[in-house]
């Protein structure tokens, strides 16, 4: 069978002796209004560097395909660049 993992957020990223390494972190607690939330690294994915390559091709293709359908969009320099202007 196989196990599921969930994971709120990505950690560190490092590459070292042609392997991959990928912290995968989980809320510790909620964080009080306005506090830093803080994670635990629960997992590292350790993988050769053309299985990262490979993972990067199918999540690109992934988040093509969100794109495609409406479901996420790119958020572009222009439009950060548009949200930070004040009017006078």
């Amino acid at each position: 069978m196989v196990k599921d993992i969930f994971v709120d957020g990505v950690g560190n990223i490092s590459v070292q002796a042609g392997l991959s390494r990928i912290e995968l972190t989980q809320l510790k607690k909620l964080p009080a209004e306005g506090a830093t939330p803080e994670f635990d690294i629960t997992e590292r994915l350790a993988m050769s560097l053309e299985t990262m390559l490979k993972l990067h091709g199918a999540l690109s293709e992934i988040v093509a395909q969100m794109e495609a359908k409406g479901l996420i969009r790119k958020n572009t320099d222009e439009a950060v660049s548009s949200k930070k202007k004040v009017a006078s």
